[in-house]
């Protein structure tokens, strides 16, 4: 499949959003550079069936505002209401989740993860997947940020700590791993993800 981001593109795109991804990584606790490897792996792997999936969510959301809630009962294709999108290649359901984490962990709160203050994650509604969902999309930062909350939630979930100072490189490749896959076998991603770690770490040094 066609990329649609030259490895030159992908690292112009991360130094325009180096200041955020210091800032992200300062206020959440985690090295600047796992952000960027996942970054620099997510943002060359988008292709041309990524717009695709994006637009069928766009429709999706479209046909369900201008003919109500019975448009979301449709299957196939054309039901397609959500998908991963954004430099963070993140799904909005993903980053609702993420943002339940960090609720609970006590990283953030409602007003700085977007979320409706009357609602946890668990409790949103169509309305508010949509909202999340058009937020990744549109809003880089946003999206960073979000990417960043899975990430953390990702490596606690696999490895049961996030006191990055102490990852092994299987630590490291397994938290990698989990951002992309929901499994407890180091994959080639992970593998590939924490190249672009010990990169990017080499580089701040």
């Amino acid at each position: 499949m066609i990329k649609l981001y030259s490895t030159k593109k992908t690292e112009r795109i991360l130094a325009e959003y180096a200041d955020w991804i210091e800032t992200v990584s300062e206020r959440y606790a985690i090295p600047s550079a796992m952000i960027k490897a996942v970054l620099r792996k997510e943002i060359a792997d988008i292709d041309l069936l990524d717009p695709v999936a994006d637009s069928l969510v766009r429709f999706y959301w479209l046909r369900r505002r201008l003919f109500g809630g019975g448009a979301t009962k449709r299957r196939g294709i054309l039901g397609k209401r959500d998908s991963s999108t954004g430099c963070a290649q993140i799904f909005a359901y993903v980053a609702i989740n993420a943002a339940g984490y960090a609720l609970d962990c006590g990283l953030d709160d409602a007003a700085g993860l977007g979320l409706p203050e009357d609602r946890r994650p668990d409790r949103m509604n169509e309305d508010d997947l949509r909202a999340m969902w058009y937020r990744l999309k549109r809003d880089r930062k946003f999206n960073i940020q979000m990417g960043t909350l899975n990430l953390i939630s990702a490596a606690d979930e696999m490895n049961g700590h996030t006191d990055f100072a102490r990852y092994t490189p299987d630590e490291f490749q397994r938290a990698f791993t989990r951002y992309n896959a929901n499994t407890d076998r180091i994959t080639a991603y992970g593998k590939e993800v924490y190249g672009y770690y010990l990169k990017y770490k080499e580089e701040k040094q």
